[in-house]
């Protein structure tokens, strides 16, 4: 019985082997398309544009071009229903030829026609010339210009201590097609350091390595063990009614809002108080928005606000008592319409957490107001998952 039935199944996968041999177009005709003609050269940063008139031939099926990227040969192909090709990820500006060949659907190939092009610098070469790097709390602030929106990496690099010599290791790396770009680096002593910073980009262009000597700003992680709810008179406590958004969650370490559905701050005002706990001539402090796509710079995520401190318990809802600390605004990377975000946007805002810096000639506080300008999508009250805070308690 086993023969019987092996041998109508062997017969089967023999046709199936001979119908595969059939897929595909079989040559129809030896005669190959004429050739590409026309052809015009548009350079732009890091590529150019050719445009072309195809040949009248009725199966002409693409057009290949041929060309170097970073000392490979790359082809590159366009359908018969366009009429040019963008040829991207070229680094510095320099001249090549490039060859255009037209294909029939009987893979007859016409002959040659070449043109020479000479793209602009790729953009990581302008990015690099407008990137400003300067000492900063913990660390240093690099912030660029990328006019293209072209998707980079800022990579920073410093010396550590390897195996008992000093290596360069990446101290950060930044992924950023937005438009103005900022990043920090930090975990670093009040001590010089030499920092160095290049840009590449996804096709392997790298820029040369810039290198400058920073002294970091003094700072400490403000101890959040030490955070107190706090209300003086005038301004009272306005929070959400259920634990799951009481302003201790404001710095309990967390930026989830699982697995009870919430673990953030929830107020109902735009303005609320509390006590750092301890005395602190504050460097800069981060803000970790909600995690909720639909929330993400969004509903009542600050947008503009005002940090007030007061070193002392007597003060009340009349701003005569407070010290200024300063105006901050909230910025989405993308800067994509209200509702919409992009992966940058996330990163930043939730994971990451969106920082701002205090003056350097902050005044010691021990007690914070904050008072909510704007939100995101204009509501009347503010909601956030965590804030932290970096400062000097010696001051």
């Amino acid at each position: 019985m086993k023969k019987i039935w092996l041998f109508p199944f062997l017969l089967l996968l023999l046709q199936a082997c001979k119908e595969d041999e059939l897929v595909g177009q079989y040559p129809v005709d030896d005669v190959p398309p004429g050739p590409v003609t026309g052809m015009t050269v548009e350079n732009v940063p890091g590529g150019s544009i050719i445009r072309y008139k195809i040949p009248a031939d009725n199966d002409l099926l693409y057009i290949k071009a041929t060309y170097q990227r970073n000392g490979k040969t790359v082809e590159q192909k366009a359908s018969v229903y366009d009429t040019r090709l963008v040829l991207e990820g070229l680094g510095k500006s320099q001249t090549q030829s490039v060859t255009l060949v037209a294909y029939d659907r009987s893979e007859n190939a016409s002959s040659p026609a070449s043109v020479d092009v000479t793209p602009l610098n790729a953009p990581i070469y302008g990015i690099l010339e407008s990137l400003v790097m300067q000492a900063d709390f913990g660390g240093v602030r690099l912030d660029w210009v990328n006019g293209n929106a072209a998707d980079i990496v800022v990579t920073v690099i410093t010396k550590e201590a390897r195996y008992g010599v000093e290596e360069y290791v990446e101290a950060a790396n930044f992924y950023s097609k937005t438009k103005a770009g900022v990043g920090t680096v930090r975990g670093y002593a009040d001590v010089d350091r030499e920092f160095g910073v290049y840009i590449h980009d996804r096709w392997g262009n790298v820029t040369d390595t810039v290198f400058g000597v920073y002294k970091p700003f003094y700072e400490e992680a403000l101890d959040k063990g030490l955070f107190r709810r706090w209300n003086p008179p005038g301004i009272p406590y306005s929070a959400y009614t259920t634990p799951n958004w009481y302003i201790e969650n404001l710095w309990n370490n967390r930026i989830d809002a699982q697995p009870s559905g919430g673990t953030g701050f929830a107020n109902f005002g735009l303005q609320f108080t509390f006590d750092m706990g301890q005395m602190a001539k504050i460097s800069r402090f981060k803000i970790n928005q909600r995690p909720e796509t639909n929330l993400l710079y969004n509903y009542a995520h600050p947008k503009k606000f005002e940090l007030w401190g007061s070193p002392h318990p007597n003060v009340n809802a009349d701003f005569a008592g407070w010290i200024y600390l300063g105006t901050f605004e909230s910025i989405k990377p993308s800067n994509l319409p209200l509702g919409q975000l992009n992966d940058e946007d996330i990163q930043y805002a939730h994971i990451n957490g969106e920082e701002w810096n205090m003056p350097l000639d902050s005044k010691p506080v021990r007690y914070i107001r904050f008072v909510c300008q704007e939100t995101w999508a204009q509501a009347n009250d503010v909601q956030m998952m965590e804030l932290s805070m970096w400062g000097d308690t010696n001051y």
